[in-house]
């Protein structure tokens, strides 16, 4: 079975620390041009891409998905948490236009823009059945008033 770089001439090792970073033990790569042999490379390589394809199904089993809901006074936004999150560990802050959950797995924060401005301290936040966390914000009228700006010189 060849392998990629079996394939062709390879990039000098400068560029190719510039693209795969600190991570590769430099010395033995070095020494692969003596030795030329490709097979500590190829088993490296491989090793990344596993974990790369492991991280992203962790990612992507943590997932929140968020839907909103508005009339002419309120807007309320709902959740619906993975169950890899632990409830306990999460955190919701509010902003006029956004929403900001802490505490996710590795970490992680995940930010929500509202879809109109709100009064953040009106938030009332509670779960629902099958993980749906429900939050309900008095909505702020929007701003009306029109002003003049004059041009300073």
């Amino acid at each position: 079975m060849s392998s990629f770089f079996d394939s062709g001439p390879l990039p000098d090792w400068k560029d190719i620390r510039k693209w795969l970073g600190k991570d590769i033990p430099w010395k033995l790569a070095e020494n692969w041009d003596q030795d030329n042999d490709s097979n500590w490379l190829n088993q490296y390589i491989k090793e990344i891409m596993q974990n790369s394809r492991s991280t992203a199904r962790v990612q992507t089993k943590t997932t929140i998905q968020m839907e909103t809901k508005q009339n002419a006074k309120v807007v309320a936004v709902t959740l619906r948490i993975s169950p890899e999150i632990d409830l306990k560990q999460v955190q919701i802050f509010a902003t006029s236009d956004r929403l900001k959950l802490t505490g996710l797995p590795g970490d992680k924060t995940r930010a929500f823009r509202l879809p109109c401005s709100v009064y953040a301290r009106s938030g009332k936040a509670v779960m629902k059945k099958d993980r749906e966390l429900v939050i309900r914000f008095k909505r702020r009228p929007p701003e009306k008033s029109e002003y003049e700006l004059f041009i300073q010189s």
